[in-house]
């Protein structure tokens, strides 16, 4: 069984970072003089300019609404300010405004987020709009200024949350299903974004040709095992790029047919005018998250696990489970503890514990002796987590030591991929 991370795509020349993409997304939204800019960073003025901006349009419309005692009856900030300064054919989300303002307000420039860090700002936004007790999943600077505004970062982040996701009533329920609905939106435009990279067609060079070249190492492809009825494999891919239609280019560039499986477990990126697939969706962990005394906490919707299902993702997978496998190759995943549910599911339909199933980790090891030991470190960090989280989920007593009987039989690996 091979895992495709983001690493995968990035090796083979997509631009699909979290820093790529916020790129290009605040640059079309935020920036006039688009052809003088290269990099995130060259977009602070503009990105600083605008949260003043937007601030100072809420503080100015509130003053201009005339409040009743007790009354609730704010309007759609974030329906004004599109209106004021977009036009109606433009895809700007509330999304949009939560990931600029986060910009300020955490504690981590935007060039340094991953993707787990989109996953974990969705889980603070949707907690902070519905007033969930949660404790917060980013770190927040301690104190931030915008223009004439200054406050402690979480504070102000939170004002943000509140005035931009304001609708109708203002009801749970509301801003639930409008977050929803925005976030979808949010979603669509990623997809273009990956989409209009690829072209599926253009197999001898760029992206495609890459892709298969990178597959051809992982799966230990070699002309005498290309055909081998035994060595069959199944792919579980957290990107959106590659879908199933890779296996028929696979089958015809380089005659592999051991490619049993081939499932985007979160949707693939397309245009709407392509045949149905289901879209990208970000979601977060739904551990925590939980129905009490009869009340559904509505961050379930949000939950990758309940989109999945309403996204129709498993109708189009034709894996059915992942058991019996002898070799696990992760490559290139964060394996952020978003997506511990779908490990755990994995080692046990293949009884990690007592199976003879092998787990290699590949991961982007740097380029100088520094970043070497530091990328080294974080990749045993990250699958040490992982496991001893694993094992903290079985009956046994002995779910603790894990790691050491792995280590004992010799199922462990970490390798670095230049």
């Amino acid at each position: 069984m091979i895992v495709l991370g983001n690493g995968f795509d990035i090796h083979c020349g997509l631009k699909s970072s979290y820093s790529d993409f916020f790129f290009d997304r605040f640059r079309s939204l935020f920036c006039e003089e688009k052809e003088s800019t290269t990099c995130i960073e060259d977009l602070e003025d503009n990105l600083s300019e605008r949260r003043r901006s937007i601030l100072s349009f809420i503080s100015n419309l509130r003053n201009q609404l005339n409040f009743e005692p007790n009354d609730n009856n704010d309007c759609d900030y974030f329906k004004r300010y599109k209106e004021t300064y977009f036009s109606e054919n433009n895809d700007i989300t509330r999304w949009d405004l939560f990931f600029l303002f986060a910009d300020a307000c955490v504690d981590k420039s935007v060039n340094k987020y991953e993707w787990q860090d989109v996953e974990s700002l969705i889980f603070d936004v949707i907690s902070i709009a519905l007033n969930a007790k949660s404790t917060y999943k980013m770190h927040y600077v301690k104190d931030v200024q915008i223009g004439p505004y200054e406050d402690e970062g979480i504070k102000l982040f939170s004002k943000i949350v509140y005035y931009l996701s304001f609708t109708g009533h203002n009801t749970d329920e509301e801003i639930a299903a409008e977050l929803l609905r925005e976030l979808k939106k949010f979603e669509h435009s990623f997809a273009i974004y990956i989409t209009n990279q690829i072209d599926l067609n253009q197999t001898h060079s760029g992206y495609v040709d890459n892709a298969i070249k990178l597959y051809k190492d992982i799966s230990k492809y070699n002309r005498s095992n290309k055909g081998s009825v035994s060595d069959q494999i199944d792919v579980l891919n957290f990107n959106y790029s590659l879908d199933d239609r890779f296996k028929d280019i696979l089958d015809r560039e380089i005659d592999d047919n051991r490619l049993e499986t081939w499932s985007n477990i979160h949707g693939i990126a397309h245009h709407e005018e392509t045949p149905y697939y289901p879209a990208p969706i970000f979601g977060i962990d739904s551990h925590g998250i939980v129905s009490r005394k009869g009340q559904s906490d509505l961050r379930i919707s949000f939950t990758k696990a309940y989109r999945v299902i309403e996204n129709e993702i498993n109708e189009m997978r034709s894996s059915s489970g992942y058991a019996g496998k002898d070799l696990i190759t992760i490559y290139c995943h964060s394996l952020s503890a978003a997506d511990y549910s779908y490990f755990e599911a994995i080692f046990d339909e293949n009884d990690l514990y007592y199976s003879n199933c092998k787990i290699e980790y590949y991961y982007y090891p740097g380029e100088n002796d520094q970043e070497k030991l530091i990328k080294r470190q974080e990749a045993i960090t990250h699958l040490y987590n992982l496991l001893t989280n694993y094992g903290d989920s079985l009956s046994e007593t002995h779910g603790d030591n894990i790691v050491n009987k792995l280590n004992l039989e010799n199922r462990l690996s970490v390798i670095p991929s230049e």
